[in-house]
């Protein structure tokens, strides 16, 4: 690590492998007149946080709607959710300050090029109550704006060097409310426990929004719901809005002992005290379809990510020390247009009759099928209570994943854990515990 300026730019000169990263500048123009009313974001997640960020930065005071509550109320309901078994459907793993990442995946992915909204989208998004990853192009100005807000509103000084900078669950959550009261301080407001529930035109044009608390003028709309609001895309395609069903991916959340995962990514130096702790992301294709591994976890653990009654969600998190004993990873295999006739509505009645047999097979009270990797492997409903205790906070089930999967999704993933064996010594274990399902891959 390099602290000085001319330190860098001399081993820039000496190693001709090496190039200095200077941040690009990132500016948005400001509109040529003012609004007549106030924009409206929809959504306090990455995408919807940003947007407000930025619009309040340009002077136009936006209102955020948050469907769930602000951040201490929400941590709350989910510990009491994880203790209790009792789902608040507004107030969950999916809804409430920070959007779904708060408090699943974690991984703020901006090395795609796109529009800043689909830069800050792939937080998976950052998780407040999970990794808090983030994948970035150094030369990228979207990428710079990303990470220096995150670093001024107190992420830990690591990002601004790292390839893959991990802020963690626990940091992350204060970062995100620091940036919300930013907005704040700037003039916009943020209405905490406000739905949106529908909009209202004049002369072809939008008016104004509807919402739980009444009615709100908006000429401007940025719609941020995240991946969990299907009531809200209902009331959209109501409204007349197409809806484009994409492909996702579905499967469940792989555990191995941390320590075996290092010892097959580092061999005989694992547990030397300078290399990070092990992480991977594997992929194989089968026939049509892909099997990979997503929103890696080391020392993390599975969440309870549910956020409708009766239908049980798989996540994963890890907090900033990730001293956890056990990695958590998503092992899943790709669905598309074929699997629900490229509908959009069609496609979410897909997840949701996944998450309702998950729901069946745990035998309720949110607890989740789980099953082995040599029982999966098998087709055996088989659990043992091995080295690797599942960390599912609901508790978990024995159960044939395959069997709510489907035997051709069973069939492609099987094929793709025996590949990822192959790749990782040690990963087809049969001490592994595989816990399901998750559906919310995007």
């Amino acid at each position: 690590e390099l602290w000085d300026e001319g330190a860098e730019l001399s081993y820039e000169g000496f190693a001709p492998s090496v190039s200095l990263a200077r941040p690009l500048p990132f500016t948005i123009p400001r509109g040529a007149a003012p609004l007549a009313e106030r924009p409206v974001v929809c959504g306090l997640g990455p995408a919807g946080l940003f947007a407000a960020l930025v619009l309040a930065q340009a002077g136009f005071a936006p209102l955020v709607l948050e469907r769930g509550p602000a951040m201490e109320k929400r941590a709350a309901a989910v510990k009491a959710f994880e203790q209790t078994g009792v789902l608040q459907p507004e107030a969950n793993i999916q809804f409430g300050e920070g959007g779904a990442g708060t408090f699943s995946d974690g991984k703020l992915t901006t090395n795609i090029k796109n529009p800043l909204a689909r830069h800050v989208l792939r937080w998976f998004v950052a998780g407040t109550f999970s990794d808090g990853k983030l994948t970035t192009r150094i030369h990228d100005p979207l990428c710079a704006f990303v990470k220096q807000t995150l670093l001024s509103h107190g992420a830990p000084p690591e990002v601004a060097w790292q390839q893959k900078p991990h802020v963690g669950t626990d940091k992350l959550r204060g970062v995100i409310q620091s940036i919300r009261r930013e907005i704040e301080r700037l003039g916009g407001e943020v209405r905490f426990e406000t739905k949106l529930t529908g909009l209202c035109t004049a002369r072809g044009r939008l008016a104004a929004v509807r919402t739980s608390a009444g009615d709100a003028p908006c000429g401007a709309l940025v719609l941020a719901p995240g991946h969990s609001a299907r009531d809200t895309f209902f009331m959209l395609a109501d409204a007349g809005f197409a809806l484009q069903a994409k492909p996702f991916s579905v499967g469940f959340r792989a555990e191995h002992l941390q320590a075996d995962i290092e010892r097959g990514l580092y061999h005989e130096a694992a547990g030397h005290p300078a290399l990070p702790r092990g992480e991977y992301q594997l992929s194989q294709h089968v026939g049509a379809r892909c099997v990979y591994t997503f929103c890696m976890c080391p020392g993390g653990q599975v969440v309870a990510a549910a956020s409708e009654e009766g239908r049980v969600v798989t996540n994963g998190m890890s907090f900033h020390a990730r001293a956890g004993k056990n990695a958590n990873v998503a092992v899943v295999v790709s669905v598309g247009p074929q699997d629900f006739d490229g509908d959009a509505k069609k496609a979410i009645a897909f997840q949701r009759a996944l998450e309702q047999r998950a729901y069946a097979a745990g035998g309720g009270g949110y607890a989740a099928p789980a099953q082995s990797m040599e029982g999966f492997l098998s087709g055996r409903a088989a659990l043992a209570h091995g080295a690797v205790q599942p960390t599912y906070p609901r508790g978990v089930r024995p159960a044939e994943l395959g069997g709510l999967l489907g035997e051709e999704l069973a069939g492609a993933l099987r094929a793709g854990l025996r590949a990822f064996g192959r790749k990782l010594p040690g990963y087809t274990a049969p001490g592994a515990v595989l816990t399901g399902l998750e559906t919310r891959t995007s």
